[in-house]
Parts: structure tokens; sequence; C-alpha cells
């Protein structure tokens, strides 16, 4: 069977040449290697207009049907074959599973880089969206493509123990918490909070979403979500330089941010369900604002502009006056239930444990009006200060959460070597670029609708013009204009 080796292109500077000139040579060595009869088409985008990754691959599908492929694979330039198993498969195939070198992250739904199809699959879901234009979001609309034809996907199903999905549901808002602030940010910390987010809504006056779980005002010091599907903490020091931590990509489910602080060597480390996920150094002390309250599920209430306002359940608050250690954090994640006022197993620092709010232990100022609310302060249950004021914030139980499904690409354990490039996708905590945005805003409509545009939009509507078509024996460099 003959493979078409499909490769999106744009020659805007010498870098990116460079790795066009590495990848020719490292696939083609590769596939005589392993003995594939194939043809190579790199399909080069040659105007003004944003690249157009999804467009310019359906353009190389249509080659590859004239140069009489059976089958194909749509190949990034930077990405050189080092163990990849290019054999033909029946049914859509993501290969881009392991890198050596670069910083690419193979997250659960991650569907881009290199992808396996048969024909008649890739024709069956008319090809990729022709409307994605810059950097991302085509890969995503191509898998939930294959997911609504039932191709090519499994899925994973997001569960925990009833017991523990339980507590306030925060519906944005003026849905909030407010909570009487006795942290210190200049001393040693552990702070972690329980939480389950929504799914991602779009805010199209905004060039990215993010919602506040925790927040301390005032040079904000914030746990958050945002549409980037990332966790991350934000706090800032006393020159105002802001030092923050971001997860890698997270599917929205229950979740357990810890974060701990030690003021002896500055270190500043940020833990996602039990394990570490990042950390930083802080030149200087935490800026320490002289604030009378926390927040939970805002920035802060009634702020001009964006309170970045949290949609979700919120399971516990914790704060301790000490760096925990990771053992400490292992443990509590491990047992879910953990009583926090008492040391057991790996944990020992319930001495130091000075404020825990559980969100299930709700009491209302009026039965049945959930406008305003208290919770107890089990650290501190005797001090009424110490009680987190509820605003517009509902009581929700374990029968009410609904299980996540997760579509995950069927794929193949797969190695390359990742050539070194700047971003243009996710870049210092946010997009790089305002295009990306559009095409989040346009994915999301899709899911939100929870349908694409599989009929009105890919191979049958699709609209190009030929520049220049060179071929050299099993090697086909196309040039054209979108």
């Amino acid at each position: 069977m003959k493979l078409g080796v499909i490769v999106p292109y744009r020659g805007l500077d010498i870098f990116r040449m460079t790795h066009l000139r590495k990848f020719k040579e490292s696939i083609t060595g590769y596939l005589d290697k392993s003995n594939i009869s194939y043809h190579l088409i790199v399909v080069e985008q040659n105007d003004d207009l944003p690249f157009n990754r999804g467009k310019l691959l359906n353009i190389g599908f249509q080659q590859a049907l004239k140069k009489r492929c059976d089958y194909v694979v749509f190949h990034d330039v930077d990405m050189l074959p080092l163990s990849v198993d290019y054999s033909p498969s029946e049914v859509p195939v993501h290969l881009a599973t392991n890198f050596k070198g670069g910083n690419q992250e193979v997250f659960d739904t991650y569907f881009g880089g290199v992808t396996i199809f048969p024909i008649d699959a890739f024709k069956r879901i008319n090809g990729y969206s022709n409307e994605f234009w810059g950097w991302g979001f085509e890969d995503d609309d191509l898998l939930l493509r294959l997911t609504e034809q039932r191709l090519g996907t499994d899925f994973e199903v997001y569960q925990t123990e009833k017991e523990f999905n339980s507590g306030l549901y925060l519906h944005g808002d003026q849905s909030y918490l407010q909570c009487f602030n006795t942290i210190d940010l200049e001393e040693s910390f552990t702070i972690s909070c329980t939480f389950k987010p929504d799914d991602i809504v779009i805010d199209y006056n905004k060039t990215h979403d993010e919602y506040c779980v925790f927040s301390i005002p005032g040079w904000d010091t914030t746990i958050s979500y945002n549409s980037f599907n990332r966790y991350k903490f934000e706090t800032w020091d006393t020159a105002k330089e802001c030092y923050s931590i971001t997860s890698k990509h997270s599917p929205p489910k229950l979740t357990r941010i810890t974060i701990t602080y030690d003021k002896h060597n500055r270190w500043l480390i940020m833990y996602q369900d039990g394990k570490e996920v990042g950390r930083t150094s802080l030149k200087r002390k935490i800026y320490n604002p002289s604030t009378q309250f926390f927040y939970i599920g805002t920035g802060v209430p009634k702020r001009e502009g964006d309170i970045k306002s949290y949609r979700g359940l919120i399971k516990d608050f914790c704060y301790w006056n000490k760096a925990l250690a990771g053992n400490e954090i292992h443990e509590i994640h491990n047992n879910f239930g953990i009583n926090y006022l008492a040391s057991q197993g790996q944990y020992s620092s319930a001495e130091n444990l000075k404020i825990y709010y559980d969100f299930k232990n709700i009491i209302l100022d009026h039965d049945y009006d959930y406008s305003h609310g208290k919770i107890i302060d089990l650290a501190n249950p005797k001090e009424q200060r110490m009680y987190a004021k509820s605003f517009e914030c509902i009581p929700k139980s374990e029968m009410e959460l609904e299980n996540k499904k997760i579509i995950k690409p069927y794929r193949r354990k797969c190695t390359f070597q990742l050539l070194e490039h700047e971003s243009t996708g996710f870049k210092g905590g946010t997009w790089a670029s305002d295009s990306t945005r559009l095409n989040q805003i346009k994915y999301y409509n899709n899911i939100t609708n929870n349908k694409t545009n599989l009929e009105l939009d890919g191979l049958t509507t699709l609209h190009f013009e030929e520049i220049s078509e060179k071929t050299t024996r099993n090697i086909t460099d196309l040039k054209v204009t979108l």
C-alpha cells in the first residue's frame, strides 16, 4: 500500500526553511529504510493571510488521491521520526505521542502533529474544517468530526466516589464566598482547594476567560481555572513582580490544587491532585496586602471590570501556616475525606491548620433562601468572625453531578524529535495570537451546539489557487494561495 505524507508549510523565514530541509531528509530516509512505498506532498501557503493548517492538509489530501495513495499521514514539519509506525490502519490513529527535545504537551484530547488516516475515513468526515485561520483548534474540530461519525475515538469517564462530590455550586456573577482573612503571605504557608469547574463558557468581549476560585485582592494572589484548560496560581512580590505557575492541559473534573511556600528558600510549589506540577523561586518576599477578606469564586465582588467569576462546585478550602511536605500533600489526596484536624499517616501538620471550610455544611440565614448563608471555619468553630459568608451559593449533592466523558483518539506509541521553534499557540500564560482566541470561540460554539459544520465545511467546499507544482520522483512541492 502507498502512503501519502502531507505536510502543511509556510517558508516565512530561514528557520522554517531549515525545518523543511531537515524534515525531507529525515522522513524520506526513515520511510526508505522501513520499505514503505510513499509520496511526500509539501503544501506551501504563499499569501499574506493567516496560516490555515486544516485547509492546506485538505489540499494535500486531494493531491494524494491524484498520486494514487492508499492512505495518508498528516505531518507537521517540525516533527522528525525516531521510532514511528507508519503502517496502514483501518481507523484514524494519532501518532504524535512522545517527543525528544522541545516542550510539546500530549494531553488526553491532543490530536495534532502527526495522524494517520484511511482514505475513506477522511472522506467520511469531509476532511478538516477550512475555517480555522491562524494557530489552533482545527485538530480539536477534526476529533469532534470523528466522534460524530464514530470513527477512531474512545472515551474516558472521570468519576469520583459520590461521598466526595458534594459542596456548594457557584453560578458566576454575584455568586461567591467572603472569608475573614488571616492568611499571612510573608510567612511559610500551604493553601489547598478542591473544586470541579463547569465546562468553559466563552465571553466574546475578552481575549481569554479566567475563572477565579480563590483570591486575596490587592495585587491579587489567586488560584484560577481558564479557557486554556489549565489551572494557575499567581502572586506578586514586594517589588510588584508577578510569579505564576500553570498546570498542563486538564479537562474540568474534581481537582485539588495545593500551593506551598517556604519563606526560607522562597520556593513556591504547585500540586495538582497530590502531584507536583511546577515550582518557581521568588527573588523577594511575597507581597502581603492588608485586606480584611479573601474570596472564593471571584477575584473580588463589585470590582470594576472583569471580576473573574467562577462557575462550578467548591468542595473545601484549607490554609496551614507552614509549607506542607510533598508526602503530606500526597497523603491528603490519596485519602480523600481525611480529617485535616487530626494528624494521621504521612500527614502530621494538623496543629498548623488555621482555616478549614467544608462547603457541604452551609447554615442559611433564612430557610430555603440561598441568597445569604454562612460556613463555619472548622479550625476555629467558636470564632464567629471566622465564618465564611456565602452569597447566592447553592448546595449541590453528589446525585446532581454528571460524569464527564473525555473523548480520546486511538493512538500508537511513537517517538519524534521535536525541532526547536517559537511557540505559536500557548505562550507566557496566554494565547500567542488573537487568531487563536477567535478559533477557540469558533470551536466552543460547535461544542455548545454539539455539532460540527461537517456537511458545509471541508473537502467539498475547498477553494484555493495553485501557483506552482514541482514533482521530483516521489516528492511534490505545491505552492498555493488561499
